[in-house]
């Protein structure tokens, strides 16, 4: 008997090194890359949005808009302009870079 439980205990115990999955931390972790995949997803499709607002204000005035404000209203929704560096003599738009 005590043989059997020594060698089951020398069997078994290396499998005890790895450390258990805790499935709580696992799906929150789940979570939170698929909400940052869904917030990127969604700040594209924003700039996208941004640069045809863009070209609709220059073929209706003619020119680029002064400031990316101006623009916005074309867009039909609300968004954070300050995720977006604008330059006003080319009409180029593009994501601000994260410092």
């Amino acid at each position: 008997m005590f043989l059997s439980a020594t060698l089951f205990t020398l069997l078994f115990l290396p499998a005890c090194k790895d450390k258990p999955k805790n499935p709580v931390a696992e799906y929150g972790d789940t979570l939170i890359d698929s909400y940052k995949g869904a917030q990127t997803a969604a700040d594209m499709a924003n700039l996208d949005a941004l640069k045809k607002a863009i070209q609709a204000y220059r073929a209706a005035n003619g020119a680029y808009p002064p400031e990316l404000k101006d623009a916005e209203d074309l867009v039909g929704s609300p968004l954070d302009l300050s995720k977006y560096d604008y330059d006003p003599a080319t009409g180029a738009v593009t994501p601000r870079q994260k410092k």
